[in-house]
């Protein structure tokens, strides 16, 4: 196999990884399709099954190789890829712990910040409100000053009452020190008071009671109004429904003595009509079985009798007239 394999036209395989050998064979692909290549027919080898046979040999192991090749390079690769994919996920681990670390230590720091800033807003809160405090002390304390003043200058003033309420006491024995009499004016005046309340309370209970019994007797008076107003729509009513009722009744006497009349008549034409139905019935010699209260049968046994007397009244007064003509012919 090695001596078949020498003698026929190795084929070169480049070194090195197939990445890099890629832009080679393409390039010798298109030149190899742009060369023509023209031998002679008597130079053309003819393969024989043999020859054919060992060029397949030749293919297969040629394959073969490059397939082991290709397997030991894959795995190489492979192995090489797996360190790198192990190390970049170490990076990874490492990158992620770092980005944990970080992120807690700017947690922290951000955490730091906010809790001085807040106490620091806090002690500025605190530092406001004491230079407040400490400005409405100072102001009380002025006011505190300005009242002793002016209580002081009261005192001062008032010196004079307490020497008069002192000689009060001295000259009236029921009074034992100036604050008696003071309470004594003080209940006088809470009296006054009590009674200048119950005074304008009695007055504003008049006044109240004065308005509503003037309010009530305008409106009893408003109310008297209205029932006379009541009582003259009423009259009105009344007349009016008297004169409809006189006229009503009027009209009702003059209805009732009309049905009289008419019922008298009726009666008569009643009797006359079963007086009739009689006769024409014994003329007839029909039995009388109609009841004297059915008029209308009486009426239709009447009406064929006077259409049957209509008929003979008619041919005899046509047979008169013949009679007549023929009688005019004879003279």
């Amino acid at each position: 196999m090695k001596k078949s394999l020498k003698d026929l036209a190795p084929i070169v395989i480049p070194q090195g990884p197939p990445v890099e050998s890629t832009p080679e064979y393409y390039k010798s692909l298109m030149e190899s399709s742009r060369m023509i290549s023209k031998y002679p027919v008597w130079d053309v080898a003819r393969p024989t099954p043999q020859v054919l046979m060992e060029q397949a040999r030749r293919d297969l192991m040629e394959a073969d190789e490059k397939l082991a090749l290709k397997r030991e390079e894959e795995r190489r690769n492979r192995t090489e890829m797996d360190a790198k994919w192990q190390e970049l996920r170490e990076k990874e681990m490492v990158l992620k712990d770092s980005f944990i670390s970080f992120n807690k230590f700017i947690r922290e720091n951000q955490e730091k910040r906010e809790r001085a800033e807040r106490k620091m807003e806090a002690d500025l809160e605190v530092l406001e409100r004491k230079s407040r405090e400490t400005e409405e002390m100072k102001r009380k304390v002025e006011e505190m000053e300005e009242v002793r003043a002016l209580m002081e200058k009261q005192v001062q003033d008032y010196t004079i009452y307490e020497e008069y309420l002192t000689s009060v006491v001295q000259s009236y024995p029921e009074f034992k020190q100036p604050l008696d009499v003071l309470n004594r004016y003080e209940a006088l005046a809470a009296a006054k008071n009590t009674l200048a309340d119950r005074q304008e309370r009695d007055l504003e209970m008049l006044e109240s009671a004065r308005q509503e019994i003037a309010a009530l007797t305008e409106e009893k008076k408003l109310f008297i109004m209205g029932l006379n107003n009541t009582l003259a729509d009423l009259r009105w009513r009344y007349d009016k429904v008297r004169n409809r009722v006189i006229k009503w009744e009027l009209a009702l006497n003059r209805l009732k003595e009309t049905a009289a009349r008419r019922h008298v008549e009726l009666c008569h034409v009643r009797s006359a009509i079963w007086g009739l139905y009689v006769k024409i019935s014994k003329q007839k010699g029909l039995a009388i079985d109609v009841q004297p209260d059915d008029f209308e049968q009486q009426l239709v046994v009447i009406m064929r009798a006077l259409i049957e007397l209509r008929r003979i009244y008619r041919l005899a007064q046509r047979r008169s007239k013949e009679k007549d003509a023929e009688s005019m012919q004879t003279a």
